[in-house]
């Protein structure tokens, strides 16, 4: 291979990527790099007769392109395989804030730094992940990023709650308007006929792809004439801003997501914060957070703040339950068994209680999640029955019924509050002693979301906390998704190290 044939430019903008002086080699190197299992590919007819393999790539062939969250990645591998690779990226846009900004009335904390890590990170690669522990505190690193680059700026989640806890932040902390797109608002003022873009945009996901969505077939012309008006005005509005952050990016991976992030023209400059990327079992949601904001550039794991006091320290009690459920048995389907197994299962429940009033008992406040509303019901019935002041928060809970309850718990008037998984993320719950995970389930990102819950550095008690999980050994589906969380417990550092057999209360002395 001669040495022009060897090296390869690689040019790239804020959305697309691509290949200069490639050969097929090269290209086809780029395409096996980029390729992925499709989704629900088993169920094609094409796959089933065997007229195709299931994958596809994010590498455009007869173009040479790729996503630009790749550009770093394929490089990479193109060196690896033996290629001289030039980089070619227009100059990040100029920082127009103060370096190191202070935010709001918190005082510098040496703990913190790597806060200030996670902007000069972004500052020198332009569109980073990072990957950040529950309880890390990645609003405030978001508003730090924020602060420094100031310029017009898109924070995107797909969560209302998430949405207005930014803007308040923001608000509070930085001094500045925040407009809102999303659950019913659309916060552009009108002057002199044109639409003003606030420096700072809190938005749904949802809420700016139901502009953008493609008519459909069934739509009327004038319907259709409409979706195209709105969608027009939304990708004006979009190529307007220079920095985009993606809250709970895990949830990036998502098509609507990467859709939309594509119209994002000139965000040159993409935050995806996040403690669990690159965790789902879809390869092509994996590979497509990627491709929304490059690669993981800064790594904040539970060891690390735990360590350091940050976050409690977390001690898991796995409860062994010995009395099988009648009509449960081991091959029992997934659905009838979790509403045996878990939801009605009475030794399991009690259990619950049990270990809450244990907690309730020594001064601790407790956090009970759950899956079901039913389940959720059976144990709020348990505790009023013992006199065990109590709050259930459930979906349908509007946000302020939901800062009422957090607030009773945080002021002392009730003991659990129980939540199903709207508690899983972008709530500000006090610290609390112990967490039960009643809810079962297999999912890492949600397990990790739930433990963290109860991982708050605590003020008046010792900085720890009590994890409740269960075995669920009579049924394969539940025992296996036991053994998986069990094993994420045992693989993660900061939390293998407190695996015991029942938890030892004079520690909290």
């Amino acid at each position: 291979m001669s040495s022009k044939n060897n090296t390869i430019k690689i040019v790239t903008n804020a959305v697309t990527a691509k290949l200069i002086d490639a050969d097929k080699k090269a290209m086809l190197e780029v395409n096996r790099c980029l390729t992925y299992m499709v989704d629900g590919y088993e169920q094609t007819t094409s796959y089933k007769l065997h007229k195709w393999d299931g994958t596809a790539s994010f590498f455009n062939f007869s173009k040479a392109t790729f996503p630009a969250g790749f550009f770093y990645f394929v490089a990479a591998n193109l060196r690896q395989a033996g290629y001289e690779v030039q980089l070619y990226k227009k100059a990040l846009p100029k920082p127009l804030g103060k370096m190191r900004p202070k935010i709001g009335n918190y005082e510098y904390d040496p703990r913190y730094e790597y806060q200030y890590t996670v902007t000069d990170k972004l500052l020198k690669h332009g569109q980073i992940i990072c990957r950040a522990a529950t309880g890390s505190g990645k609003t405030n690193s978001a508003m730090i990023a924020f602060a420094t680059i100031n310029r017009p700026t898109l924070f995107l989640t797909t969560r209302s709650i998430l949405m207005y806890q930014m803007k308040e932040n923001v608000e509070n902390n930085l001094g500045i308007d925040v407009a809102v797109i999303g659950d019913g608002n659309f916060g552009f003022e009108t002057a002199d006929g044109s639409k003003v873009l606030k420096r700072f945009t809190v938005a749904t996901v949802q809420t700016i792809h139901s502009y953008l969505k493609e008519p459909t077939p069934m739509d009327s012309p004038l319907e259709v004439a409409t979706q195209r008006k709105r969608q027009a005005f939304m990708k004006n509005i979009l190529e307007r801003f220079e920095f985009v952050i993606l809250e709970e990016a895990h949830e990036s991976s998502a098509s609507g997501w990467f859709e939309l992030l594509k119209n994002c023209t000139n965000a040159y400059y993409r935050l995806a914060l996040t403690g669990t990327p690159f965790m789902k079992e879809s390869q092509e949601m994996n590979m497509r957070l990627m491709a929304s904001s490059g690669p993981v550039a800064i790594t904040v794991t539970e060891k690390q703040l735990i360590d350091c006091g940050i976050l409690a320290t977390p001690y898991f009690k796995f409860v062994h339950l010995q009395q099988k459920p009648k009509m449960l048995n081991p091959k029992t389907s997934w659905q009838p068994a979790y509403r045996i197994g878990i939801v009605e299962n009475e030794e399991r429940n009690q259990a619950i209680i049990y270990e809450a009033r244990r907690a309730i008992n020594h001064g601790l406040t407790v956090m009970i999640l759950f899956k079901q509303i039913a389940h959720g019901k059976v144990l709020k019935q348990k505790l009023d029955a013992l006199g065990i002041s109590n709050e259930l928060l459930i979906g349908a809970d509007d946000q302020a019924e939901r800062k009422r309850a957090i607030n009773l718990l945080k002021e002392g008037k009730i003991k659990v509050l129980l939540g199903s998984t709207i508690l899983d993320v972008g709530v500000d719950v006090p610290a609390v002693g112990m967490v039960i995970l009643a809810s079962a389930g297999k999912a890492e990102i949600a397990l990790r979301q739930r433990i963290g819950r109860g991982l708050r550095a605590k003020k008046n008690q010792a900085n720890i906390c009590f994890v409740v999980d269960f075995d669920d050994p009579f049924n394969k589906y539940l025992k296996n998704h036991a053994q998986q969380r069990k094993a994420i417990i045992q693989h993660t550092e900061g939390f293998k190290e407190h695996i015991v057999e029942d938890f030892d209360y004079s520690l909290l002395k």
